[in-house]
């Protein structure tokens, strides 16, 4: 399938390293030129890119990087959020802090909302923005709260945007577990052999991809559930 991305100027955060790298050198692969922004350096790739460090939680530091990748593209084509963190896995509600809850809902609720808003101006007709959400948004494990009500949020800030960005299409990927740094850092050895399906970023990017490209063009407001179809199953034994 064609998705005709050869020289549209694409903005990622959260591009130096899990699905927000695979994202970066997927959007590369089909030609497009691309902006990386995160707190730290991302590694070298190869293609038209432009690198803007920036806290995603900071606005100041926000709209300075969107600035500098847009300016240097002529404006924007696409816009992914990949900027996430886990925050405290395992934890229960009563041992979970304010403090911990919002952090993860400035980076992973704050952070969406600020680039979409600073990157807005700079989007055309038939642009696109593809956030990243989680299962965790519609199913939910023990000592998780904090991130599956920030991936909630995720997904109605979606579908706010659809409606609010006249001629600009939002949507969201909702994967299951992914190999990444960061769920590796949360699973840790889980992942070596896990009794649970897991995806890799590169997959992760495909949706993204895809999403992003005038072959989705009538996909809009929407939330990817990719979880290898585990929620469609009833809990009735049989």
């Amino acid at each position: 399938m064609r998705l005709d991305l050869s020289g549209k100027a694409v903005l990622i955060t959260g591009a130096a390293s899990g699905i927000g790298l695979a994202c970066a050198q997927a959007f590369l692969a089909e030609g497009a030129r691309v902006g990386v922004l995160d707190r730290v350096r991302p590694p070298s790739l190869p293609g038209e890119v432009v690198a803007a460090r920036a806290d995603v939680t900071d606005e100041g530091q926000v709209a300075a990087a969107v600035e500098l990748v847009a300016e240097s593209f002529g404006g924007l084509d696409v816009v992914v959020g990949c900027a996430g963190v886990s925050g405290p896995v395992g934890r229960p509600l009563a041992e979970t802090s304010a403090a911990d809850f919002a952090a993860v809902m400035s980076v992973n609720v704050l952070g969406q909302f600020l680039v979409a808003k600073h990157a807005r101006p700079w989007l055309g007709d038939g642009s696109s923005i593809v956030f990243l959400a989680s299962d965790s948004a519609f199913v939910c494990a023990p000592g998780m709260v904090p991130y599956c009500a920030s991936k909630g949020a995720v997904v109605s800030l979606t579908r706010a945007l659809s409606v609010e960005f006249a001629g600009v299409r939002v949507n969201c990927v909702c994967p299951s577990v992914v190999d990444t740094p960061m769920a590796r850092g949360d699973l840790g050895d889980l992942l070596d052999e896990p009794g649970f399906p897991v995806q890799a970023a590169e997959e992760v990017a495909q949706q993204v991809v895809y999403l992003a490209s005038a072959r989705a063009r009538t996909v809009n407001g929407q939330a990817l559930l990719a979880d290898f179809g585990v929620s469609a199953r009833s809990g009735f034994p049989a």
